[in-house]
């Protein structure tokens, strides 16, 4: 595929430099250990790696394009954003635990959103220093070391059990026995359980560990995730050739007053693959709940 980011290009040289440099600042911190830990109001841990790499992103993207408004998990909301055109959705550093417990395994999230869904998305990886980037419309590709090259998911085949998986973030082991009547319905294996949370290079065909991830709370939660959590994911999935919707198949909007994702997460390789879990998915959740 011939690199073409299409109108949103200058959006996205912005988005993917902030996050690079960004990504510098937590490495920084990472690499001497440096960073002190404080607990949030909501108890969950934010760190100074956190907070740099909030105000290195706020900057670049403020200076670049200062009528865009901006959300992030470390700012405080401001809600002129409702009524903004353009609205800049940003996680810091996606994975916080996983960086105090030096898994390696955490991210830069930076996604622009219009009319509610993202047009254009940057995950960057700090230790491994590499992104997943897509464009709506134009695609999903993976930067590293000077290099681009453009993803697609491999399908499921006829023959094949598309293989599922969940995360202890996305509510196992409480939603095992659920998960495991899913399973048994398209004949897949039990499914894995991941200690991280949307994790979308694991679906890279480089990588290709599950075929479908699976985020269901049965402890009675309407939400499991903020949008940051997800509004990335969701755009390079589906120019991966993946789909990304809730648990009944409906498309989450972002830029809502509440920046919450209900309803669950499923996403799959393709779109075959994705009403085969929504339709083994049904008997166990039923209609959709009134008010979602």
């Amino acid at each position: 595929m011939v690199w073409d980011a299409g109108i949103y290009e200058r959006e996205l040289t912005v988005a993917v430099d902030a996050a690079i440099e960004a990504g510098a600042a937590i490495r920084a911190f990472y690499e001497q250990s440096s960073a002190a830990t404080y607990t949030k109001s909501d108890g969950s841990p934010v760190t100074d790696a956190d907070l740099a790499s909030d105000r290195i992103i706020r900057e670049r993207l403020a200076a670049a394009f200062p009528d865009d408004a901006i959300l992030t998990e470390e700012g405080t909301d401001d809600e002129s954003r409702l009524t903004a055109e353009r609205v800049w959705i940003v996680d810091p550093i996606d994975g916080t635990q996983q960086f105090i417990n030096r898994t390696g395994e955490f991210d830069v999230l930076i996604a622009l959103v219009i009319e509610q869904r993202p047009v254009v998305s940057v995950l960057y990886q700090p230790t491994e220093d590499r992104a997943l980037v897509a464009a709506e419309g134009h695609g999903a590709w993976v930067q590293q070391h000077g290099s681009r090259i453009f993803v697609r998911f491999r399908p499921v085949t006829k023959q094949q059990r598309p293989r599922i998986a969940t995360s202890t973030w996305l509510g196992a082991p409480a939603s095992l026995p659920v998960l495991e009547r899913v399973a048994a319905r398209v004949n897949s294996p039990t499914p894995l359980v991941s200690r991280w949370g949307v994790t979308v290079r694991d679906l890279l065909p480089s990588v290709n560990r599950y075929d479908v991830m699976i985020g269901l709370d049965v402890t009675g939660k309407k939400s499991m995730a903020w949008e940051w959590d997800f509004v990335c994911s969701d755009l390079f999935v589906r120019e991966a050739g993946g789909s990304f919707t809730d648990l009944w198949g409906r498309t989450h909007r972002y830029n809502k007053r509440h920046p919450r994702n209900c309803g669950g997460l499923l996403i799959s390789v393709d779109a075959s693959t994705h009403n085969r879990i929504l339709a083994a998915l049904a008997p166990e959740i039923g209609p959709v709940p009134p008010g979602t």
